[in-house]
């Protein structure tokens, strides 16, 4: 029987203005040299702020997608630091993983939106220069410290928060997909009874509060529980859950242009669609989730992405089929199958 595991960061700390802690937050981690991989926008937006905070930190430029090349880029950039802070978006924060595993450094990462689940986790997700998935590497341990200031992640189009919904809103299925396919959780165990109660608030909350979050024009009560469902709650749930075809589908999705520039959230809601057709959910399920999703600007067919042709939809199943929790559903699935899947979403 395999063991219950459980993963989580060493620190998370989140708020308006959380940002103005960062100084103290590494001097609790045992304070620097650093070195931060920074994205443009981020750079931009906070570097005088971090400058203060930090200001004998090395920062390193992000290249713009998270490649093996620009992983090794950047770690050779270190120089003699002691932590790596990651801060920006998802790819940012990964590539800023992906040094600290080549370093075998600890990491802290700050996220500017709330777009994805990434932060809290001890994976990075690898891309083609080309933008699809190549696969995942993965750090010894979670962050040391996870901070993330709302005021900022408020400032930010709102696009990025609703896929960040996306992303979580996937959680409850593959979960049940991963226990029914008896698939084991990113540390290769099982879910603990703490994971599963963690799925199940955090969709209550998204389903309670994500429109008002989206329609909020500064923190207030609701955009921080939904802030926390989509990072800190989505992270542990993912990681400690276990995924299934939802994120299978991210892999099959990133193979073609016409949703190649999608956010990863944004794929996850196509994907957990795509997961429910295939026989996990009736017709009734389908249909209120492609509501909510639809109420947040969240995609809910592949039409509108001018996706049309069998061999198009043949491809993202086989290359979807790759992926290594796949197997993590209630049946073992064919291409045939996620094809009726995507195409019964378009009949919708």
């Amino acid at each position: 029987m395999a063991l219950r595991i459980l993963g989580a960061p060493q620190r998370y700390v989140q708020g308006p203005g959380a940002i103005d802690t960062l100084a103290e937050e590494v001097e609790r981690l045992g304070g620097g040299p650093v070195a931060v991989v920074i994205d443009p926008v981020a750079r931009e937006l906070l570097g005088e702020r971090i400058a203060r905070a930090l200001p004998d930190a090395r920062l390193l430029a992000f290249g713009g997608e998270c490649t093996g090349a620009e992983i090794e880029a950047r770690a050779a950039e270190t120089g003699e630091a002691r932590l790596i802070l990651g801060i920006g978006g998802g790819k940012a924060i990964d590539t800023a993983k992906g040094a600290a595993i080549l370093r075998n450094l600890p990491v802290g990462i700050v996220p500017t939106i709330a777009s994805n689940d990434s932060p809290t986790s001890h994976i990075a997700v690898v891309y083609t220069a080309d933008h699809a998935v190549e696969g995942v590497r993965h750090m010894r341990a979670n962050p040391s410290l996870v901070l993330v200031d709302t005021a900022v992640i408020a400032s930010a189009p709102r696009r990025f928060l609703a896929a960040g919904i996306g992303d979580a809103m996937s959680k409850p299925y593959e979960l049940a997909g991963a226990l029914s396919g008896g698939g084991l959780n990113f540390f290769g165990g099982t879910p603990t009874e703490l994971t599963k109660a963690i799925v199940g608030r955090a969709r209550e909350i998204l389903l309670a509060d994500g429109e008002a979050a989206m329609a909020a024009r500064e923190p207030d009560a609701a955009f921080e529980r939904v802030v926390e469902a989509s990072i800190l709650l989505s992270g542990l749930a993912f990681e400690s859950g276990g995924l299934s075809i939802a994120h299978s589908m991210v892999r099959g999705f990133s193979v073609m242009p016409q949703l190649a520039r999608l956010l990863h959230g944004e794929m996850v809601a196509l994907g957990t669609l795509t997961q429910l057709a295939a026989g996990q959910g009736s017709a009734e399920e389908i249909a209120e989730l492609a509501g909510f999703f639809r109420r947040i600007n969240l995609p809910v067919s592949f039409a509108a992405f001018g996706l049309s042709e069998e061999a198009d939809f043949r491809r993202m199943a086989e290359v979807s089929l790759t992926a290594p929790y796949a197997g993590n559903y209630m049946r073992r699935l064919g291409p045939d199958d996620l094809v009726e899947a995507m195409r019964s979403l378009d009949r919708m």
